[in-house]
């Protein structure tokens, strides 16, 4: 999803993200086997997603990553209803409806913050940099290009064959218990939430409160209350 200014803590303007990725364990569904099948499940998952990126971006014609360019696109249409102010070349002042925002073009910055924190021009960093008849491209994060993206991928996960692991007799080899006493009940199979990751209230159908259920209710009913 993309993000917004109100979901980014603590305005991290260092960072580079305009996408937050949610739960990418899920991405690599291998949990519930062994250890030795679940590794080899998720290195062919990365094998096929790293070459099948790789294919992709080597197809693409375009300076930045087909996604950026199609935000930027929109930032720039958005950017038309703005009316700049010149100050020295360097300063420009960007006027929206009742609002105005300070435009610092060489320090990318801009005081809606949108800019340093996505390093992607905001709708009123592109109408001043309009403005100042400089290239658009130079004022995006390298981040953001396709020779990055590139790059991101370059290295390969390499196949593994059959022949080069060593040769075994199945009948020979021994699989002994474990040492480590199994613990009562089921396995643990859940998916460990997030940080920050909402919770699920429980509501109490006895009640009508948070934070319990009917089993373990000890309030007194809402008839008795009557």
């Amino acid at each position: 999803m993309m993000l917004n200014i109100e979901q980014t803590p603590n305005f991290l303007e260092k960072g580079t993200c305009v996408t937050l990725v949610l739960h990418l364990s899920n991405s690599f569904q291998a949990r519930g086997l062994p250890i030795l099948q679940m590794v080899e499940t998720i290195r062919c998952q990365i094998m096929e997603m790293g070459g099948r990126r790789r294919i992709e971006a080597a197809n693409w014609e375009t300076t930045l990553c087909p996604n950026i360019e199609k935000v930027l696109a929109k930032i720039m249409f958005i950017a038309r209803q703005n009316s700049i102010i010149p100050s020295d070349g360097r300063l420009f002042e960007v006027v929206n409806g009742n609002k105005t925002y300070v435009e610092n073009i060489p320090e990318w910055t801009c005081s809606c913050h949108k800019w340093q924190l996505l390093k992607i021009p905001c709708e009123h960093a592109c109408a001043a940099i309009a403005c100042s008849q400089k290239p658009l491209y130079d004022h995006v994060s390298p981040f953001y290009t396709t020779n990055t993206y590139r790059a991101a991928y370059a290295v390969t996960v390499n196949p593994i064959n059959n022949n080069d692991m060593p040769c075994m007799n199945i009948n020979d080899i021994q699989v002994k218990p474990s040492i480590k006493k199994r613990l009562p009940g089921r396995p643990w199979k859940k998916r460990i939430p997030s940080r920050g990751e909402a919770k699920h209230i429980y509501i109490c159908s006895r009640c009508k409160q948070e934070g319990h259920n009917r089993r373990t209710c000890r309030n007194p009913t809402l008839q008795e209350d009557i």
